[in-house]
């Protein structure tokens, strides 16, 4: 039995969110339909809900998601997994742009 329900991907796709008027970078470690283990120096807790931005060419792409774990590597806080609460066709397009490349 596997643990999770979709695909994860190998990425290393820049995403940024805010916090406490803050903006935040991270990179996305891996991807899947329903969520993402993203990177960064930040991490807000378990069960936060916030809306993820992916930078495109000339926009960028918000997706509203919420914090399922978050990891401790020496001591820090530096890595959170994140469900995607509506992901969107054009996410799933940069996803399955992914796929094609592995």
């Amino acid at each position: 039995m596997t643990r999770r329900a979709y695909e994860r991907i190998p990425s290393s796709l820049v995403v940024k969110f805010h916090q406490d008027n803050s903006v935040c970078y991270g990179i996305a470690t891996d991807i899947s339909e329903k969520g993402m283990c993203i990177r960064s120096g930040i991490c807000l807790p378990c069960d936060s809900k916030f809306k993820l931005q992916i930078p495109l060419k000339n926009s960028h792409l918000e997706i509203p998601v919420k914090v399922r774990r978050v990891v401790k590597t020496d001591g820090f806080y530096d890595t959170m997994g994140v469900e995607l609460l509506k992901p969107t066709k054009k996410y799933l397009k940069i996803l399955n742009s992914f796929k094609n490349s592995v």
